[in-house]
């Protein structure tokens, strides 16, 4: 995968062109300070919860829904807590952030004291709701804060480690959806989740070191990108391309179904627009800032979804 071509500013200054870049405006929320310190539009995230349990068997997320509405909650409070410490952990390099200096803790918004009791009660909820959870699922939880507490006090630090911790998150709320509603478990879609997950986190490292050698601050910005380079980035997104979709077909032709191999033919071409298309808003349009926010509202990705999903639901073979 070819890198970019280096793109020259004019007249010295970076101003139009990183603003390009990043492709992000400045948005100042009408939430309450305490509540954009959450980010409640990460919890759309925990839906990972859910969509496996739908892949592999929608009956069973159905008799069990419940138990998986409650996963998400415990995910999407153990999330909001792991955001409040990190938040709070990098405010000073958020500051130098064109985005991130908007952050509440970073604008003096919310106070570092206060961020820290907001995050210790979410933490406090994720511990209440999970016992509501059979434990194998509250372990997954567990598991999850525990590593992204590391993340944020150390592991973000570490080229290669940092995303793969990401991506390691959404394989455990999948694991988890699949334990809340005694689902079968799937390895291939396991894997293709990681594998999706990995290419979207260096997606974001790959977005970000653009922004941050236009500014000239990637090491202060954030040290995990002195070791990353573009060409680097876009050899190992070239690889996490083909690993994920001979996952997604393996997982296909793995399912129970008597014209498997005719559906995993269907929906190769959904899986290869979805794959292009987000490498497109990556690497043209300049996209990749907030991944799940780019998927969700981007109108092509939106509609190829739909139609994705409807090839399962309909049973067209």
């Amino acid at each position: 995968m070819p890198s970019p071509e280096p793109v020259h500013a004019t007249n010295g200054s970076h101003g139009p062109l990183l603003e390009g870049v990043t492709g992000t405006k400045t948005r100042h929320s009408r939430l309450p300070a305490p509540l954009v310190l959450l980010r409640p539009r990460q919890w759309v995230k925990n839906i990972f919860v859910l969509i496996v349990p739908v892949a592999v068997d929608p009956a069973m997320l159905l008799h069990n829904i419940a138990g998986a509405l409650a996963t998400v909650v415990a995910f999407a409070a153990a999330s909001s807590a792991v955001y409040v410490l990190n938040d709070w952990l990098d405010r000073e390099q958020d500051r130098l952030h064109p985005v991130k200096r908007h952050r509440p803790i970073a604008c003096g918004q919310v106070g570092p004291l206060g961020a820290l009791l907001l995050g210790a009660g979410c933490l406090a909820t994720a511990a209440a709701w999970g016992t509501l959870l059979p434990p194998a699922v509250r372990a997954a939880v567990a598991g999850y804060a525990v590593l992204n507490l590391a993340y944020c006090l150390a592991l973000k630090h570490y080229p290669l480690v940092d995303v793969s911790v990401v991506a390691v998150g959404f394989v455990l709320r999948a694991v988890a959806g699949c334990l809340a509603v005694a689902a079968p478990f799937n390895p291939n879609l396991i894997i293709c989740v990681y594998c999706t997950c990995l290419l979207m986190s260096l997606g974001k490292r790959r977005h970000e070191l653009v922004t941050a050698n236009l500014r000239g601050q990637a090491a202060a910005q954030r040290p995990a990108l002195a070791g990353y380079s573009l060409p680097l980035l876009d050899q190992l997104m070239a690889v996490l391309l083909a690993a994920t979709l001979i996952t997604h077909e393996l997982f296909v032709l793995s399912t129970p179904h008597p014209h498997a191999a005719v559906l995993a033919v269907v929906t190769m071409p959904f899986a290869v627009f979805a794959l292009c298309r987000y490498m497109q808003l990556l690497s043209v349009h300049h996209s990749g800032g907030e991944p799940g926010r780019d998927v969700l509202t981007d109108a092509p990705l939106v509609v190829n979804a739909v139609l994705w999903l409807a090839c399962f639901a309909a049973r067209l073979v």
